[in-house]
């Protein structure tokens, strides 16, 4: 009975290691266009930036190429998918991986255009470019 509860501690500890770096390798770090741009080529990361104004291009099959910016760097990202809240000018994050000149994303996570406006109202006495 003794060995059966040291086996099974044993089989918990190893499970919960098991866990832990599975749990790490599927995390992807959040760096900026910048960062990016001077590594030339990375793997799984998420990078936060904003949707650059009039840089979007519209391609068959829901895909899109636009640049996202850091305020100091401009990259391009493609992405094949809907985005119902898609805005130019507004915050985003790109998850995926940047080679051949492209980051390539596997998801976009845009911020609620909807929020930002309101903002931009309270404080400007504007929406969108129109004056109030």
């Amino acid at each position: 009975m003794e060995k059966l509860k040291v086996a099974l501690g044993i089989l918990i500890i190893i499970f919960a290691i098991a866990m832990a770096f599975s749990f790490k390798s599927g995390l992807s770090p959040y760096v900026t266009v910048s960062y990016v741009l001077e590594k030339g080529e990375v793997r799984n990361v998420q990078v936060n930036g904003t949707i650059v104004p009039n840089s979007t291009v519209y391609l068959e099959n829901n895909t899109r190429i636009f640049e996202l910016t850091d305020g100091k760097a401009k990259m391009k990202v493609i992405y094949t998918g809907i985005l119902s809240n898609y805005q130019e000018g507004i915050p985003a994050v790109v998850v995926g991986d940047y080679y051949d000149g492209y980051f390539h994303a596997k998801k976009v996570l845009l911020k609620c255009p909807s929020k930002y406006a309101a903002m931009e109202e309270n404080y400007s006495g504007k929406v969108a470019g129109k004056v109030k």
